[in-house]
């Protein structure tokens, strides 16, 4: 439980004096006429600015009809009660309000503007995440997405903190790095032990752990059975958290970070440590000159893509992430989507761990209702091509959605964990097919890349004929009736 501070007494105070003038139709005027405050002082008490001294209380709670005890009392009308619920939370304490340029008092004069409902809002959000499983981490992670979105995913401040990094310390900026000269690096500059994570030291936490830190003695235990390229990244990160000063007990190493997460700032560290290691491991002008090559290719450079795994020594995922960087922030396509998916053993089960929308929310995304991911997406049926012989596949497709028209050049990577054998995982990037899309990229209309026609889910598809129906359209069925229901009463002139 949070403890009230002075700052939310005030503005429950405001709530209160606010709700009861409302309701007996009362002015501010008119308030001030019977207890002798001014309307100046009476506005500033209902935006939770001022706090009366006792005798004024008393006059105050005269004027309203209520007692003393009543109006100082944290107690709210049952209409007003999910705000106090959202001040004991604590929830307003960890909105990054100032990430996204909202100004926290003009944030909290609007609710005491219309505190009842804003509370309705309140109840209905907090109902609503309920009902699809929003916790505080998928929070956090949205909050998050949205800061990343909001500036297209790209971070000029950390590109240039990365390169300076790199001339400093003579990492190079046109080929690989091993990432023992990474290790050098944290060793001598910033004295940091590196070892191995043994399971003797975590409790047998070991699948679960990519690294773990021991501040006590300044030991960074890396997983043994990482690939180098991994473990290149965990160290870039580890050297960001110092060049770019952040707050050192503020790292996350565990593969399911969210989990380890407790506020905004937290995970904006951890993001911006993750940025720097993927702009240290794929230097920006290196890598755009690469992406001038992939984009102006006559047909699509398949191979060309998977040379860039060796030319760089990095992950399909670390590869197609940076995409993300650099496709809107140095070569203006705006209007790009990222996927990961994970499958584990169960072939048919696929979960969707990360997404990112660029440019606006695109036809793939998320749900949280249980609903099954369209299997003609080449996020999904990429795991097809994956074997006991086949480890890794790269796939693309232009996906066309049926219901809206608009078209998507996709490219998917999948492959095999390497740490859990019976877990795969597949990360896709999706650019919308636009005038901008079709002046940048060459090879866009290439004859061999293969059309398919998707939909966002099972459930809400009207294919009839889909071979790879993995539910009934129920939902689709569902809003033909009520579209039907609709007609016949705009028939009968009922409805408009």
């Amino acid at each position: 439980m949070y403890k009230l501070t002075e700052d939310k007494i005030r503005l429950i105070f405001g709530f209160k004096v606010r709700h009861l003038r409302s309701e007996q139709n009362l002015s501010q005027q008119e308030i001030a006429d019977k207890s002798g405050l001014s309307v100046s002082y009476i506005n500033e008490i209902e935006k939770g600015k001022k706090f009366p001294k006792a005798d004024k209380i008393a006059e105050l709670a005269e004027a309203l009809g209520t007692s003393y005890d009543y109006l100082v009392s944290t107690k709210l009308p049952r209409a007003l009660t999910p705000l106090v619920d959202i001040f004991n939370s604590g929830v307003l304490d960890e909105l990054p309000f100032e990430h996204f340029g909202i100004d926290y008092q003009k944030f909290v004069e609007i609710i005491t503007q219309s505190p009842a409902k804003v509370s309705a809002f309140i109840s209905t959000y907090i109902d609503i995440a309920r009902n699809y499983d929003l916790n505080k981490e998928k929070f956090l992670s949205a909050a998050l997405r949205s800061y990343q979105e909001l500036h297209d995913n790209y971070f000029p401040q950390l590109e240039k903190e990365a390169e300076l990094c790199a001339r400093k310390y003579k990492i190079p900026l046109n080929e690989p790095v091993d990432w023992t000269f990474l290790k050098e690096i944290l060793t001598k500059e910033y004295g940091t032990t590196i070892t191995e994570l043994r399971e003797k030291d975590d409790n047998n936490a070991l699948p679960y752990l990519r690294a773990l830190y021991y501040p006590e003695r300044r030991e960074l235990a890396i997983h043994p059975d990482l690939h180098p390229y991994q473990k290149a990244f965990i160290l870039a990160k580890e050297i960001g958290y110092h060049w770019l000063k952040l707050p050192l007990d503020q790292r996350i190493y565990y593969y399911k970070d969210w989990s380890s997460t407790e506020k905004f700032d937290q995970a904006l560290v951890n993001f911006q440590a993750s940025y720097f290691a993927g702009s240290l491991l794929l230097p920006l002008q290196s890598f755009c000159s690469d992406v001038s090559y992939f984009l102006e290719s006559m047909e699509f450079p398949g191979q060309f893509l998977e040379s860039l795994l060796k030319r760089w020594n990095t992950s399909p995922e670390t590869l197609m992430y940076r995409l993300t960087n650099v496709l809107p922030g140095r070569f203006g396509l705006q209007k790009i989507f990222f996927l990961r998916f994970n499958q584990d053993g169960n072939r048919q089960s696929f979960h969707l761990s990360k997404e990112l929308h660029l440019g606006n929310k695109h036809q793939p995304h998320g749900n949280e209702s249980g609903e099954h991911y369209c299997r003609r997406w080449i996020s999904i049926n990429i795991f097809n091509q994956l074997s006991a012989e086949k480890k890794q596949a790269l796939g693309i497709q232009k996906s066309s959605y049926i219901d809206t028209g608009l078209q998507y050049i996709v490219l998917s990577w999948a492959r095999q964990t390497l740490i859990h054998p019976f877990s795969r995982t597949s990360v896709s990037i999706g650019i919308e097919i636009n005038n901008e899309a079709r002046k940048k990229i060459r090879w866009i209309d290439d004859p061999d890349i293969p059309v398919r026609e998707v939909n966002i889910t099972c459930q809400r598809c009207r294919l009839e004929d889909c071979s790879e129906r993995a539910a009934e359209p129920r939902i689709y069925k569902k809003l033909q009736e009520i579209q039907r229901v609709k007609d016949l009463l705009k028939s009968q002139g009922l409805i408009k």
